[in-house]
């Protein structure tokens, strides 16, 4: 057989052999980036070994799979015999002697070279739509905006998207996404599975594998989009709405793909457990076998010795940051101060030298409640430094965190505030107590636990439907009868609703945030206060109100739409003004950077991020408070709430010359400054985002 097609035979059988390893032992965990190294591993491997001759293991390889043999000689005697021989013209004799390997060998050669051309031709496309394209920048990325109503997708350093097809908070999320794909060079990924299937297009397991490769890249980049505080829900309804898009082409990392139901399914799995790392060893006996038969067939006694490259496997257990259930101090957040107030020794020689200040520590409560590896993030004196590591090394064991059911292992960030009081002799931690004999305004933001009656909208555990998403979309599908009114008109589009769910998972104050026609917002609404009682959410393990955004999606069969219809849309469209404040934008940033300060709690404890909310502008011009969809805190939540609630009334939104109600958004960023602040690291921020700078002690 020719050396090119038993290279090609060898480099398959390897490819198979991997697929069903990893359909056997690693398509169920969730060590996404750890599968991503398996999958490149075994591609580059399977590549690589048939060109690799190691003597050594070839002699190993024979001496176990062969046994000496005894050879005995024997000749036979026969008589002679009498054949008759028939022979057949030349003609005749060519017309038997098919040349089947020639014939494969042309059909190979031929369906080689489509998928060449297919792959170059897909490539030319990738350029065609990039030279259609307005180059353009969104949330402070580089883009490219796309003209056709196809899904975004991102290729090497460019990123495609249509913007006027997504809301804000979808290009946002989109981008996060895309941009993941981009960092993370996940389109090399593509690139080398692909050339590898230019040749073994025959092989099932090569498109297998192919398919698992792309999956792991979007779950890689679903995982960058959580990461940055996305809400997973709404991130899923985001691609559930997706679903039907055009792709653009097969080598791109797409933001959407048709295995939608396996990309939620592995947002809500539960995290494997560490110790599942030790079966990726097996990959290294495969690799062994594959040698040392490669060297067996080669035959080749004069190679030096060749190894292949050693496998790190790094097996560690996970340390989780942010876990569906916080580990919890025994007794509460109370009982923790009271403990460190009663422990903690205030050094005499800092007390001599007039020396206080916060210092942050951080440490890990184990799945078994103990605490290690106590670090001092930022401190104050080496004094009070090594006070506060030796109280908090010294805690009782904690009720451990959880994530998906399971105790796990989390880092937990802690501020220790030492203070000298003027009144009494003793120095001591500043306790809750201590806090809110403060000012009025400042005991509001020192209340540990929130009043009875307060709603949520970031909590530990959010509040679930009975039955999980599936169950949930499976009910509004059965529930909701759509209008004929607003079928005969052609009335389509996205309800987006919030509610309440209260501690006893009854459903309250049903809200519709951004309406499409009276006829669905009231179906909306009525099939959303028909929902059945849900698990409530939950705060430091009580059950608490959750305010809950859910949109709802009217879809009409995708008919085109009468021209007239095209007229009517396009002419509202063109009659829209943009709800405006009193006095233009610069008073209304004005207003903003006058009215909103930073509280002093949050400086005094170190805390700051981005706060993210948004309001309703009524038909009337007023200012209704919606939620906020992405809260650093709630200190500096409610901050930002006031300053909404006390804008004056607008001039709305007018279509047609009659009011109407719109949504706005407002970011604000709220930044430290001190000796031992990090700079902000975080996504950019919008044109429009205010900036409150505080002072960290």
């Amino acid at each position: 057989m020719h050396p090119i097609l038993v290279y090609i035979l060898q480099v398959n059988f390897a490819l198979v052999l991997f697929y069903l390893l990893f359909t056997l032992l690693f398509k169920r965990d969730t060590f996404l980036k750890i599968r991503r190294f398996y999958f490149l591993s075994a591609l580059l491997f399977s590549v690589i070994y048939p060109l690799l001759v190691v003597p050594g293991l070839s002699d190993f390889w024979n001496f176990r799979f062969s046994e000496p043999q005894t050879v005995e000689a024997t000749v036979f005697f026969e008589a002679p015999t009498l054949e008759v021989m028939v022979e057949e013209s030349e003609a005749e004799a060519a017309s038997l002697n098919i040349p089947w390997e020639q014939i494969f060998i042309t059909l190979y050669i031929a369906v080689t070279i489509f998928f060449i051309l297919r792959f170059l031709w897909q490539l030319i496309s990738i350029f065609r739509i990039r030279l259609k394209s307005e180059e353009t920048e969104v949330l402070g990325i580089k883009v490219y905006d796309l003209k056709d109503n196809i899904t975004p997708f991102s290729f090497f350093g460019m990123i495609f998207i249509n913007s006027e097809m997504h809301s804000k908070e979808e290009l946002e999320q989109i981008i996060i996404h895309e941009h993941t794909h981009v960092s993370e060079k996940h389109s090399l990924d593509i690139m080398l599975v692909e050339s590898i299937l230019l040749f073994s297009w025959w092989n099932p397991a090569v498109w297998l594998l192919k398919r698992e490769m792309a999956m792991n890249l979007e779950y890689l980049a679903d995982v960058g989009v959580l990461r940055e505080g996305v809400d997973s829900r709404e991130y899923q309804y985001h691609l559930l709405r997706l679903t039907y898009h055009e792709t653009a082409v097969q080598i791109v990392n797409n933001f959407n793909v048709s295995q939608l139901k396996q990309r939620i399914m592995m947002m809500n799995k539960t995290r494997s457990s560490s110790l599942k790392l030790a079966k990726y060893l097996t990959i290294l006996p495969i690799f062994f076998i594959l040698i040392a038969a490669n060297s067996s067939y080669a035959g080749e006694k004069d190679q030096s010795l060749q190894e292949p490259p050693p496998v790190k496997k790094e097996v560690t257990e996970e340390i989780f940051v942010v876990v569906e259930e916080q580990p919890e101090y025994p007794g509460g957040l109370e009982a923790m101060m009271k403990f460190l107030s009663d422990s903690i020794v205030y050094p005499d020689e800092a007390k001599a030298k007039g020396i206080q200040g916060r210092v942050i520590c951080n440490f890990v409560v184990m799945k078994d409640g103990s605490i290690d590896d106590v670090n001092v993030v930022r401190g104050v004196d080496p004094l009070l430094d090594a006070e506060a590591v030796r109280v908090l090394k010294s805690m009782p064991a904690w009720k451990p965190g959880k994530q998906r059911g399971q105790a796990v292992n989390v880092r937990y960030t802690l501020p220790v505030v030492f203070r000298i009081s003027a009144e009494d002799s003793q120095n001591k931690l500043l306790t809750t107590e201590d806090r809110n004999r403060m000012t009025d305004g400042e005991k509001g933001d020192q209340k540990v636990m929130p009043e009875p009656s307060e709603v949520f909208v970031v909590v530990e555990q959010q509040p679930e439907y009975p039955g999980g998403l599936e169950a949930m979309m499976k009910f509004l599908s059965d529930s909701i009868v759509y209008p004929d009114e607003a079928k005969a008109k052609g009335i389509q589009g996205r309800v987006i609703c919030n509610f309440v769910v209260m501690k006893d998972g009854s459903i309250d104050d049903v809200n519709v945030v951004r309406g499409v026609d009276p006829l669905l917002d009231a179906e909306a609404v009525r099939v959303l206060k028909s929902m059945p009682a849900w698990k409530p959410g939950k705060q430091r393990g009580q059950a608490v109100n959750v305010r809950y955004t859910l949109p709802l999606e009217f879809r009409l069969d995708n008919k085109p739409l009468p021209e007239e219809k095209k007229e009517e849309l396009q002419r509202i469209k063109d009659s829209f003004v943009e709800a405006e404040f009193p006095g233009g934008e610069s008073a209304y940033f004005k207003y903003l950077t006058e009215s909103i300060k930073y509280p002093v709690i949050a400086q005094e404890n170190g805390i700051q991020g981005l706060v993210l909310a948004r309001y309703r502008i009524l038909s009337n011009g007023k200012v209704e408070f919606i939620d906020i969809t992405n809260g650093a805190d709630p200190l500096l939540g409610r901050e930002v709430q006031r300053i909404i609630e006390g804008m004056p009334d607008w001039t709305p939104s007018r279509i047609d010359g009659k009011g109407t109600t719109s949504v706005a958004t407002l970011t604000v960023q709220f930044r430290l400054q001190g000796d031992n602040t990090k700079p902000y690291d975080g996504p950019p921020l919008p044109e429009n985002a205010i900036v409150v700078v505080g002072y960290a002690s």
